[in-house]
């Protein structure tokens, strides 16, 4: 089941607590932990990071992940992969292509004027990606 996030505490019986959990889960961190900041520089540039992240418009950062996203479905295509050594690229990947397609629909079509002014060129960017789908598929037979 899918559903909206919600911030911690908004449902009831949720504590809001998001930092505690058993060893080796999400955001379960603690002394001696890899991912547990070890030093007040990397505090302080970890409260830099957000400083900036909380400045950006969520817009903005939506939209560039969602071009990741279509790069990622560029490289599975095998549209932007450099050749090896003989001239050869390595054969598409469609089904994972497809899946990033998918998923870049899923954020252009589900958010649509949300995004703001990203809005047409990701749709630009999601109409290429479905029209190279279909190009590569065809050129390999699939």
């Amino acid at each position: 089941m899918s559903g909206l996030w919600t911030p911690p505490g908004s449902v009831p019986g949720d504590g809001g607590d998001r930092t505690a959990g058993p060893a080796g889960a999400p955001g379960a961190a603690g002394p001696g932990d890899p991912g547990a900041p070890a030093s007040p520089e990397e505090l302080a540039a970890l409260r830099e990071l957000h400083a900036r992240l909380v400045a950006t418009p969520v817009a903005d950062v939506v939209a560039n992940h969602a071009l990741g996203i279509w790069q990622l479905a560029l490289v599975h295509l095998g549209v932007v992969t450099p050749p090896d050594e003989q001239g050869r690229r390595p054969a598409p990947d469609l089904p994972a292509a497809g899946l990033a397609i998918d998923a870049l629909a899923a954020l252009v079509d589900g958010l649509g004027p949300r995004l703001g002014e990203h809005e047409a060129t990701l749709r630009d960017a999601l109409a290429q990606a479905q029209r190279l789908f279909v190009e590569v598929a065809d050129a390999a037979g699939g």
